[in-house]
């Protein structure tokens, strides 16, 4: 009874689980770096000086939220995904200020991937991998659970700059991402780079830090890039893909700020 069981469960499964298993294309990461290109076409004009440094600077009502200790969190693209090719990119914006802390201490919190693990609550394990000057590698597992839990192996290079007395900015790059097949049947097998469920593919995240009112506020710009959502498998996907670039954004930010200011 038991066998039969099993063999029928895996029959209803396996059909499900291989929609499920795409293969990155590169007409996708092509779409994906081409939007990247005018990001930080517009990030760049900030950091040169040529627009105001903090895009929350734009609307006076917005800086004045988050210096009142308000998360500021905005969906960019009129608040949309991007769609391209297979598809899709989350562009968001997220700011926080920080009290009584200046912009240098932030990024040493920042650089520290062996305290990651300790401070956000999605990375279950992280290490720094190499340094070389300003520019440092480091590694996250990210472990998130929603209809399903996914688990994936991340590798990051990172280099933050200062730009002018208490400012500072910084520019994250993921392209190294392995999924850890969380399957039934799988035991912890690891798919090969750029194959698995397309939950995340790529992930860059821009920092820009300025010392305002005796603290310091942290904005940050994050794109990631996902798998499209098929509407016959949105049950399963949705969940993640949609949800998670607003949360993650929102919980990096939160508790960069709660351990920052548990600091003496």
């Amino acid at each position: 009874m038991r066998l039969w069981i099993a063999v029928a469960l895996m029959a209803v499964v396996a059909p499900v689980k291989a929609q499920l298993v795409v293969k990155l294309s590169p007409q996708t990461v092509a779409g994906f770096e081409e939007y990247v290109k005018t990001v930080e076409s517009q990030v760049n004009a900030r950091w040169q000086g040529r627009k105001n440094l903090l895009l929350i600077e734009d609307d006076a009502d917005d800086k004045q939220r988050v210096l009142a200790g308000e998360v500021f969190i905005k969906q960019m693209n009129n608040g949309e995904p991007v769609s391209i090719q297979d598809g899709l990119i989350h562009d968001w914006l997220g700011a926080v200020y920080i009290p009584d802390k200046s912009a240098e201490q932030v990024v040493r919190l920042l650089e520290d991937f062996d305290r990651h693990r300790d401070i956000y609550p999605a990375v279950a394990e992280s290490h720094m991998i190499r340094r070389n000057g300003d520019e440092i590698t480091g590694y996250w597992q990210l472990r998130q659970k929603n209809v399903i839990t996914v688990v994936l192996d991340v590798e990051e290079s990172v280099r933050y700059q200062q730009i002018a007395p208490g400012k500072w900015k910084g520019a994250a790059y993921a392209r190294h991402i392995v999924e850890e097949d969380t399957g039934l049947f799988s035991r912890g097998k690891k798919f090969p780079p750029g194959e698995g469920h397309g939950y995340l593919w790529r992930l860059y995240s821009y920092w820009t830090l300025e010392e305002v009112q005796g603290g310091v506020v942290a904005e940050c710009r994050t794109l990631s890039l996902s798998r499209d959502i098929p509407q016959s498998l949105a049950w399963a996907i949705a969940p993640y893909v949609e949800k998670t670039p607003r949360d993650s954004l929102v919980s990096i930010l939160n508790s960069t700020r709660a351990t920052l200011e548990k600091q003496q």
